[in-house]
């Protein structure tokens, strides 16, 4: 059972075989050069851009490494490419937004990668005051039906887990794919690098990593990752096993795996921070302090956190074991706690999120808490940051009562179907199970649509009100469109103009305008996934009957026959 206790581990042994099986070394590859492109955004606006316009920019290079350009909230600026190098930004009719352009350069020859960013603002009138959920609303309504169950949609819900030691362990995209159809849409992989503890992780097993990673993305899901050294600890027996390496080697081993965490932003949901003590969980740590709470513990450890910040893409979260790593680590209060401003900027703050691996196992989660003022921190940065993690112990903190609330308190989206059993057979004997299932993350259940007279080439008003009825708001990038589909072919997408990731739990409404292409179609939600956009099973489903599509990702509000 994992126990988070202070534990001194005083071990000098090496695991060459830790966690299986050692993968034939192949020679690392040679170094690239440090000589950095003259990578530049040319013609971004400098400050505010008025909304409902667009603009072009050009990207210069000395390189010849493969150019990635997004935005920060696609769903807010449009990005589509004209040329190469050359990019058209369709800014979205809103009130007021900042929105991030990011240039990223793989490396190439001598030169090694390379990223820019540049921010403006988006100034307009917006479309006013949003409707409450019992005010009255102009147009045709339309109303709907809420799902029985759950609506399975991507980067939520229970998960199952891979434990990755050798090549017989890579997930297969099948498998991936079978446990996707029983509603587990994220999956844990979690690396053993035990064979590489006082070495460097051999070309083969980064390509397990890779491997992994492609059947993932094949099998229709998204991961969880975690590092770690040794995956099992007996506080009896195992006091003299090292559980990781020195803070040097670790380090190094972040940047042998940053290529493979860049490449793979599609399909990573969220990293753990890991690499440190068993489990990858900061604790009965060789070489990162005795003390996880004390400032000789917390350098190293920010160190690490840095370094996976760094090599993670900025679009991707980093989860810490206990709120106390990132107050600690970054000398943060109960008053520094993220607020809706500062959320999704980018920011350190905004990107390290938590992951509790003894949920409600007794008053402080076996040491996850260190006092009343954590769990507020957690609480507070949870509306704002993805939470999730696993049971450890049968409580009277586990019944479906206390459970339930800590679930809403903490806003989780994701939790471990596999451990511990007792619990999640309390769960389900206790009858919450079910609501866990369908309440993890988001559940977005419309309530109604209205809309205006629709006419080929003329505006159409949309109201769109719904409930979050789930844990948490989406907490990844997420594109959201209004798509016409015309009964003559013809086909008109729009931005919303709206960030899902502030759809917290609770009632929210949508105001757009859209313009048909014809008097008569269909209009249809889509909220598209900007890294695989044209994989449907990565969109998000309303809860409602007869609403979503699975084989088009689109989500049906009305049709004019």
């Amino acid at each position: 059972m994992k126990r988070l206790l202070v534990y001194a581990a005083a071990a000098l042994l090496l695991l060459a075989n830790a966690c299986g099986e050692e993968p034939a070394a192949i020679a690392p590859p040679k170094t690239k050069g440090k000589t950095a492109p003259e990578l530049k955004i040319n013609g971004a606006p400098v400050s505010i851009v008025e909304s409902g316009t667009s603009f072009e920019i050009s990207i210069s290079t000395d390189s010849e490494g493969e150019v990635s350009f997004s935005a920060d909230k696609p769903s807010l600026a449009n990005v589509s490419k004209n040329a190469a190098l050359e990019y058209r930004i369709t800014v979205a009719s809103v009130k007021d937004a900042t929105v991030t352009l990011v240039a990223y350069q793989k490396a190439e020859g001598k030169f090694s990668e390379a990223e820019q960013k540049v921010s403006f603002r988006i100034k307009g009138s917006g479309e006013g005051i949003l409707p409450g959920p019992d005010d009255e609303v102009a147009g045709n309504a339309v109303n709907y039906t809420e799902l029985a169950g759950a609506a399975y949609g991507p980067e939520r819900g229970m998960y199952l887990g891979y434990e990755i030691n050798g090549e017989g362990d890579i997930p297969k995209a099948d498998d991936v794919h079978s446990r996707c159809m029983q509603g587990y849409r994220v999956q844990l992989l979690e690396f053993c690098l035990g064979p590489f503890i006082s070495g460097s992780i051999s070309q083969a097993y980064l390509q397990y990593v890779q491997r992994s990673f492609d059947a993932v993305r094949e099998g229709g899901a998204k991961a969880i990752v975690r590092f770690a050294y040794v995956f099992r600890y007996d506080e009896n027996k195992d006091q003299n096993v090292v559980t990781d390496g020195t803070v040097e080697q670790v380090l190094r081993h972040v940047q042998q795996l940053k290529p493979y965490l860049r490449r793979n932003e599609d399909v990573i949901f969220v990293l753990q921070a890991g690499f440190v003590g068993a489990w990858g969980e900061w604790y009965y740590t060789s070489h990162f302090g005795m003390n996880p709470n004390s400032e000789a513990s917390y350098k190293p450890r920010k160190q690490l956190t840095d370094a996976l910040l760094e090599a993670l893409p900025p679009s991707r979260q980093v989860e810490l074991r206990t709120p106390k790593f990132k107050m600690g680590m970054y000398n943060l209060s109960l008053a520094d706690t993220l607020t809706a401003e500062r959320a999704h900027d980018g920011s350190i703050y905004s990107r390290l999120a938590g992951h509790n691996d003894c949920f409600v196992a007794d008053a402080e989660d076996k040491g996850t808490f260190d006092n009343n003022i954590s769990r507020k921190f957690w609480k507070a940065e949870s509306r704002y940051t993805i939470m999730g993690g696993e049971t450890c112990a049968v409580s009277d903190y586990s019944v479906c009562g206390q459970t339930l609330k800590d679930l809403e308190d903490y806003h989780w989206t994701y939790l471990n179907d596999g451990y511990h059993e007792g619990v999640i057979s309390g769960w389900k004997s206790g009858g919450c199970y079910g609501e866990i299932v369908k309440r993890l993350g988001y559940r977005l259940v419309l309530k109604d649509v209205h809309y205006g007279a629709v006419a080929s080439g003329q505006p159409c008003k949309v109201t769109i009100r719904f409930y979050n009825k789930g844990f948490a708001a989406p907490m990844n990038p997420r594109e959201a469109w209004l798509v016409w589909k015309g009964s003559d072919g013809s086909s008109v997408k729009t931005a919303l103009g709206v960030d899902p990731r502030e759809w917290y739990s609770g009632y929210n409404a949508v105001v757009a305008t859209f313009t048909p292409s014809s008097d008569k179609g269909t209009l249809y939600l889509e909220l598209s996934d900007p890294l695989l956009p044209t994989r449907p099973e990565y969109s998000l489903p309303l809860a409602n009957e007869g609403v979503f599509n699975s084989e088009t990702g689109m989500n049906k509000l009305f049709e004019i026959k």
